[in-house]
């Protein structure tokens, strides 16, 4: 398999991918992008992905895009990483996997556009562009979620139950929040401090960030 991801390997999409894939012992090549330079516009990449993004992992002839997709993927192709719920056809069995499910949907849609608000119109921008009522509405937005999940942990060590695909998507965006906003966002919530040092403390999520 090859993984093309962000020149940076810490960047949460690619991140939170390859823990997971750290978590499978998944063999792998790791092909980083460079998006300012073009590299997501070539029409060699543009063949696995005509959308021009990253990340993308590469399965033999399979190409699949998508963050999240590509985590699915991952935690179907190894059951035995225990990711993902395995499927036996029950209906306990696909509520446990829509859980997961549900928490990876919750980075993307919560933590991440919030983030991405953030950095649009409070960070990474020109100082010209910036929008302070925007920025601090997405800080807000980025408390709210952590809530969420500080209410979520109350019952149990992890997002959906036992650990899964959802852990490693919520830490991956949590992660560069904390080293980037001034303000730690974990500050008020203990139960999400603790699942945070639980996930960030696994071999894969270390390996992960070598």
């Amino acid at each position: 398999m090859k993984l093309f991801g962000a020149v940076n390997p810490r960047s949460f999409n690619t991140l939170k991918i390859r823990a997971a894939l750290a978590e499978a012992g998944a063999p792998y090549e790791f092909v980083p992008v460079d998006l300012p330079r073009g590299e997501a516009r070539t029409p060699a990449f543009l063949a696995l992905n005509p959308h021009g993004k990253i990340p993308v992992l590469v399965d033999g002839d399979f190409a699949l895009a998508e963050s999240d997709a590509i985590l699915f993927y991952v935690g179907e192709k190894y059951p035995e990483a225990r990711l993902l719920p395995a499927s036996d056809g029950t209906l306990a069995a696909a509520q446990a996997r829509a859980r997961v499910v549900k928490w990876c949907a919750f980075a993307s849609s919560s933590l991440y556009a919030a983030y991405l608000e953030w950095w649009t119109f409070g960070h990474g921008t020109e100082p010209d562009k910036r929008v302070a009522a925007v920025a601090d509405d997405a800080v807000a937005k980025i408390d709210r979620a952590v809530g969420v999940m500080q209410v979520a942990l109350g019952a149990g060590d992890y997002l959906a139950g036992p650990f899964s695909l959802g852990d490693y998507a919520n830490a991956a965006v949590l992660q560069s929040l904390r080293k980037r906003l001034s303000d730690d966002p974990l500050a008020r919530y203990d139960r999400v401090r603790a699942w945070y040092d639980r996930v960030t403390a696994r071999p894969a999520w270390k390996a992960a960030n070598d």
